[in-house]
């Protein structure tokens, strides 16, 4: 009967020690190879919800979080910046929007 109270307070107890917060996730360095894979994957499911013809890209990125929910879940806050490249180019370089008109950078 104490194993079932002691073990959800040592798990909880890891969990702060190890810096993970047991509501939200845990910091994650930006440039984890699996960070870069979900960064794609957000910017391109982004571009294809966006109703915009231009495509946009990460700029910068804020704050990363790793929680493990049957696999990992990642909570992205990043700058994205609209780019001169339209919507199904294949240019391998797209440039932001220097002209404030046309720029658009958003936190998401």
């Amino acid at each position: 009967m104490m194993w079932k109270l002691a073990f959800p307070f040592l798990a909880a107890l890891l969990a702060v020690g190890f810096g993970q917060d047991t509501e939200g996730g845990l910091d994650v360095k930006p440039n984890d190879p699996d960070v870069q894979t979900a960064l794609k994957v957000a910017i391109d499911g982004y571009n294809k919800a966006s109703s915009d013809i231009y495509l946009y890209k990460v700029m910068k990125v804020i704050r990363v979080q790793r929680k493990m929910v049957e696999g990992y879940m990642y909570t992205l806050t990043v700058e994205i910046a609209r780019t001169v490249c339209k919507k199904g180019s294949m240019a391998q370089s797209c440039p932001v929007f220097i002209n404030p008109d046309r720029a658009k950078v958003s936190i998401i």
